[in-house]
């Protein structure tokens, strides 16, 4: 080994425990323990890349609650308003991923609700969350 590779990995070795060391840190202690969250649009790029469609703005999330208390009035009532749009994109994205023989049966575990259901569901979350799908 060349003595200027040593010298550079023995530098990158030293600088790297210096990053690690826990109390001699120059980081603030919630600063150390507090996780970092994906900015938005990084996130909304993830998401789409996974095959989510992006969240709704609050008028077609109001309409998509409303349609879905249409169907049963307990698919409203007993989830909260981004727990219901979090299972709608999810069942959009199995749109895409699931053949649509699996769409009814997967609808009627996601949202808990009776077979009949499930083809109604299916269809508002295509035309509220995921028309393009």
């Amino acid at each position: 080994m060349s003595r200027k590779l040593v010298i550079a990995v023995a530098a990158l070795a030293v600088s790297l425990a210096g990053c690690s060391s826990g109390s001699d840190s120059t980081i603030a202690p919630a600063a150390q323990n507090s996780q970092v969250a994906a900015p938005p649009d990084l996130r909304a790029s993830m998401e789409a890349q996974l095959g989510f469609p992006p969240k709704p703005d609050a008028a077609t999330t109001e309409a998509y609650l409303a349609d879905l208390k249409g169907i049963d009035p307990g698919l409203v009532t007993s989830q909260d308003a981004e727990s219901l749009v979090n299972r709608g994109r999810d069942q959009c994205r199995d749109l895409k991923a699931r053949p649509e023989k699996e769409w009814a049966t997967v609808a009627t575990q996601r949202f808990s609700t009776k077979q009949a259901d499930a083809p109604k569901i299916i269809k508002v979350v295509r035309e509220r969350l995921c028309p393009q799908f």
